[in-house]
């Protein structure tokens, strides 16, 4: 009998976790065990992280800080779900607005009252992301993939760029129960939707990389799901 393997998700907040968690458990095979981390933010653009440490901190929180005893062999894969913030945009679609109090996503590109610290985090976040890409293994022989949400998770899931924070409960939870009992059509939007990339995986990245597509409603999720359809 095959031993039980955990499939830990790592994602930037709790809306991720409970729109998809209840809806994947449904689809990894063999009764293998779902662990979502909800690292309540992006690492990617966090002050503290680096390309010199960023696969330390990825380590880190697979074990959870310390407090989870897997062993590298105990893990099926690693899944890291991020929001693309409209990261690879041209600095042309940077706009300044003094009145934005927080970065503000458009359909034609970010304002901000601050155009140098966007193209800053921009920058650095795409030199994450480009090594992450490249990284196939993490916590020393753990299988890793990250997938992304464009530009985030509620402009894909719900057509939405810009959601209140007291409402993204609301829309992830309604999202989780309208499809619990219909995963054939959660299936059909996720990989038939035109939101869709129906590429390979590294195909997919060099997509959304590509033009203004980071700020465009996009996902590479299905590539996921589709792998373990095929289970």
């Amino acid at each position: 009998m095959a031993r039980k393997k955990v499939v830990l998700f790592i994602v930037e907040g709790i809306t991720d976790q409970e729109s998809l968690e209840l809806l994947l458990e449904e689809f990894i095979p063999n009764d293998n065990q779902i662990i979502f981390e909800v690292v309540d933010g992006d690492i990617t653009s966090s002050n503290n992280v680096d390309k010199k440490n960023i696969k330390s901190k990825i380590t880190d929180i697979i074990k959870g800080g310390g407090k989870r005893k897997f062993k590298p062999s105990d893990y099926l894969e690693v899944i890291h779900l991020v929001d693309m913030d409209a990261v690879f945009i041209s600095e042309e679609n940077i706009y300044e607005d003094q009145s934005a109090n927080k970065l503000i996503y458009k359909e034609d590109g970010i304002y901000a009252k601050n155009i140098e610290s966007v193209i800053k985090r921009n920058n650095k976040k795409k030199g994450l992301l480009n090594l992450l890409l490249s990284t196939n293994k993490v916590y020393k022989s753990v299988p890793y993939r990250v997938f992304y949400f464009s530009c985030n998770l509620e402009h894909v899931l719900h057509d939405k760029i810009e959601v209140e924070e007291k409402l993204k409960i609301k829309y992830a939870r309604d999202f989780q129960d309208k499809y619990i009992d219909d995963l054939d059509g959660f299936v059909n939007l996720i990989c038939n939707s035109i939101f869709t990339v129906d590429k390979e995986y590294k195909d997919s990245w060099d997509f959304i990389k590509k033009d203004n597509n980071s700020i465009k409603r996009f996902t590479n999720f299905n590539i996921l799901l589709k792998d373990y359809l095929n289970e």
